[in-house]
This record gives structure tokens, sequence and C-alpha cells, in this order.
């Protein structure tokens, strides 16, 4: 599944401010999404959740302190060998065509399919012109291997089973075929990092690699800056947060519970699976951890509206380009259109209070691991000591 300028899962923080930040992705690529990343989406929704002004009584927040945070994250720079993975993760992306053998596993094979149970097509059964990377078992058990040796040109009726565990009820354990026609084999072996890929990748006839060179660098670079901006803003939150004693309104988190249940059972739907399985797959957590993030993120967004109010912040256009950038749109007049005026500039008002928590921070150094361990042991060996033992 893909679609362009999904919002990446990032910030842990207010509904409002997940839509402002991208999460830690080592690809610059803007049009891949995988389906963590995709059930973010509905997010941007949720940032229409109650604002400060419109909770009820049993509601309330007395903000502690969020100056002079310590800081541990750190903006990382872009090394030679991300430079390097990244035009090889292009070259990957952009085979080349080649003719004169069969197909093998790896290469990517273009195919027109249709299958049919009994006679007749079932509903998803059917495709033109799709790009399918032999030996990656996106299809069914037999299909990728039924295509391999075939050569460009070729037709070929494949007999195979669904698995008995299959998504679709209809389909599950039951036997099918499926005509396959091969268009023609692309291979990334063939294809070399040097002016030819740049032109492909840029869309430019006269771009050079020095060009996509270029290119690469400043995607790893915002991306670095998004990756910082998204560590820092939430470990100086958490603690702003911690500083603060916080009670949510009760209808805020079921509504924020609801809208995020919403999106994931949507997102599930699409991939054919149950609720419950997507959250244990892609996001690692179950009912009960959902609604324990709903509370959390309503309580990071009413700290961080207490915040913008205390400190009266508003967001530069600086600032507002950048956080649109770090969510793939090109400037913020297209994230705004994308949102509606009122939520976008409710998202960049979270952003601007990132910026001011880490514009306020302090930065010092993260434990080492014997210091954890060190910790952690001290902490537990002075909660087994009772309190009127103490001194």
């Amino acid at each position: 599944m893909t679609k362009k300028n999904l919002i990446k899962a990032g910030l842990a923080v207010a509904a409002a401010a997940m839509v402002v930040t991208g999460c830690k992705k080592g690809s610059t690529d803007q049009e891949t999404t995988t389906a963590a990343e995709a059930a973010a989406d509905g997010t941007a929704a949720a940032a229409e959740t109650k604002s400060q002004e419109e909770l009820t009584d049993e509601a309330s927040i007395q903000i502690g302190n969020y100056k002079g945070l310590e800081l541990t994250a750190r903006k990382e720079d872009v090394t030679d060998a991300q430079m390097e993975e990244e035009l090889k993760r292009l070259q990957a992306q952009y085979p080349v065509e080649i003719t004169g053998r069969p197909a093998k596993e790896g290469d990517v094979a273009n195919i027109d399919y249709v299958g049919t149970k009994d006679g007749e097509a079932f509903l998803g059964g059917t495709g033109e012109g799709y790009d399918l990377t032999l030996g990656s078992g996106t299809f069914i058990a037999g299909f990728e291997d039924g295509v391999i040796g075939m050569n460009t040109g070729d037709e070929k009726d494949l007999n195979l089973t669904f698995p008995e565990n299959y998504g679709n009820a209809d389909l599950a354990g039951q036997d099918v075929v499926f005509h396959v026609t091969l268009n023609a084999i692309k291979s990334a072996e063939e294809t070399q990092i040097d002016d030819e890929l740049a032109k492909r990748v840029i869309g430019d006839d006269s771009a050079t690699l020095e060009d996509l060179r270029a290119q690469v660098y400043e995607g790893l670079v915002n991306q670095a800056e998004s990756n910082f901006f998204n560590e820092a803003g939430s470990e100086l939150l958490r603690q702003a947060i911690e500083n603060s004693q916080v009670e949510c309104d009760p209808d805020a988190v079921e509504e924020m519970y609801n809208q995020l249940q919403s999106t994931y059972t949507s997102y599930a739907g699409q991939y054919g699976m149950e609720l419950a399985d997507f959250l244990s797959l892609f996001l690692g957590t179950d009912l009960d951890g959902l609604k324990e993030s709903a509370e959390n993120l309503v309580k990071q967004e009413m700290t961080l509206d207490e915040i913008i109010k205390a400190e009266n912040i508003v967001p530069t256009e600086e600032q507002k380009n950048k956080l649109a950038q770090m969510n793939y749109f090109a400037d913020a007049a297209e994230m705004i259109s994308a949102y509606g005026e009122e939520s976008a500039n409710r998202l960049f008002n979270m952003g601007a209070a990132y910026y001011y928590l880490i514009d306020n921070a302090v930065e010092v150094e993260p434990e080492t691991e014997a210091e954890a361990e060190t910790t952690e042991t001290e902490t537990a060996a002075e909660a087994a000591v009772p309190a009127a033992a103490a001194p």
C-alpha cells in the first residue's frame, strides 16, 4: 500500500502534535509508507480534539517547570555510510529492464495476472502491469516460483491453493488458477550508481550523479533534523508532564481512544487483519495499551496548551515550513491545504511549543549503560529498605 504525504508515525505527544514530525526513517523516499506509518495518518483528524478552553471541569492542570529541562538527545551528522546506503536503496528501487534471459529470483517481474476459482474470476485476483519482486513472498506460495524461469512475453497458468488461514474466508484453502503474462524483466543488479540513475530519480535528463548526491545529502540532513526534533521534544515534554499535575477529562480521553481505534481499525481492514492482530504486529500493543496511549496523548496536549498560553507562543513562518517539510509537504501552504487552516495552525502551534522546550533546555550527557545499571541497582536496594528503618 502506498499513499503520498501520509503523516509518519512520530511524536508520541498530544494528538495534534503527532502530525508535526516524522518518525526515524533511513530513507528519503517520500512515496512508500509502511502500515505502521500509515496508521498514523488518522492523527490528523485527532488534531481536532478538545482544546484547553473546551475541557470540562473534570479536567485540570497545574503546570510545573518546563524551562531548563535536561536534554540528552543529539542531532546526528550525516555519514558517508548513510549516503552509500541511501544510494544503494535507490539503486534497488530503480531496476533496469533486461532481455535475453529468463526471470530469476531477485528480479522484478512486470506481470498481468487473472485469478479464477472454478472458472470464475474472483475479487482482488486480477492485476495489470504489476511489478513483483520474485522471492519477496508477496503473493501466495508457488506464485513467484511459477514466474521464475519465464521469459518476456510468456504466458502461463499457475495451479495454486490459498492457505487455510488466508484472511478472505471465501478463498481460504481453495484451489485457484492464475493466468500470468510476463511483460518485462527488470533487475537492480544491472543498475549502476551513475548519471543515468540520477536522471531517473530526479526526473531530469540533465541531472548528474553529483546532483543526486546533493539531493540525497539534503534529504538525510532533513531527516536527521526531524529525528532530533522528535526525540528531543518527546524527552522534554515527558519531563514537563512529570513536573506537572494533570487530570484528564474522561470524555476527551474517550474521544481520543475512539479516534485512534477507528483509524487503526481502518488500516487493519486494508491488510485483511483484525484490529487486535494489527495493534500487536505493527504497534506492539493491545486495546488496553491503546486506551493508555489515548490518556497520555490528552495529557501531552493539555501540557503543551498550557505552555503555549503561558509563553504566548506563536510559530514563525520558518518554523511552519520546517514542520510541514518534516511531514513531507513542500511548505506550510501545502500542509494547510491538506488539513485546513484551523487544524494546520493548531499543529504549527504544537510544533512551536516543541521548539520552545528545546531552545530553553540544558544539554546534558546521556547516562552510559553502566551508569544506568548502577542507578537501577541502587533504586532497587533503596526500595527494599522498610521506611521505619530509615534514619
